[in-house]
């Protein structure tokens, strides 16, 4: 018997929905408990046995973000429609430019900016000519491309636009803080005593 296109495609609906589940950092239980459904139903889509209706993809795309076309073909991308989302990749680049330039260059305009973005007060930035000209100036590093990515990928799922961007902001400052020189010598000291 010849196996369609469709029928090919969908075979590996199980293991994108188990990618989807590991990708969320949520058990298959919490994924039925958050779609309200039953924890063998998602098993037996993870392995192929059942194939979801309508209401759970629905659902799927309502609670995660998740792209059901890709879901069902692979098609696309994880999570959002098919394009990139410039708009938001344009915003990850400079909140990651902004992130090295306040804590990898030690500067000053980009730490006020930083904070003022975290805070949700940026329109108190564009009365000021110093945010004003850091920001024409502000380019993007050739070490960040990455970064920027894996943010993009990471946190595009994210429905809330306001908490993305927040958790954008986060990971980009976080990022560069590790990579931030360190006291050696203190830091293993903080180990020893905290383990």
């Amino acid at each position: 018997m010849k196996t369609s296109e469709s029928e090919t495609k969908l075979e590996g609906l199980g293991n994108r929905l188990l990618t989807v589940i590991h990708h969320l950092h949520i058990t298959q239980s919490e994924c039925a408990r958050r779609l309200k459904s039953s924890p063998g139903f998602i098993s037996d889509v993870v392995r192929g046995k059942k194939n979801p209706g309508a209401d759970f993809l629905f659902g799927l795309r309502e609670a995660f973000g998740v792209s059901i076309d890709w879901l069902l073909s692979g098609d696309g991308v994880m999570f959002g429609g098919h394009g990139i989302d410039l708009e938001l990749l344009r915003s990850i680049r400079l909140k990651v430019a902004v992130a090295r330039a306040a804590i990898a260059d030690n500067n000053p305009t980009a730490n006020t900016l930083l904070c003022l973005i975290r805070d949700g007060q940026l329109s108190e930035a564009t009365g000021d000519p110093e945010i004003v000209s850091f920001l024409d100036q502000i380019t993007d590093h050739v070490d960040d491309f990455e970064l920027v990515t894996e943010l993009y990928n990471g946190h595009i799922q994210t429905a809330d636009p306001v908490l993305q961007h927040q958790n954008l902001l986060a990971a980009a400052v976080t990022h560069f803080q590790a990579h931030k020189s360190i006291d050696k010598i203190a830091a293993l000291a903080w180990l020893t005593l905290h383990s």
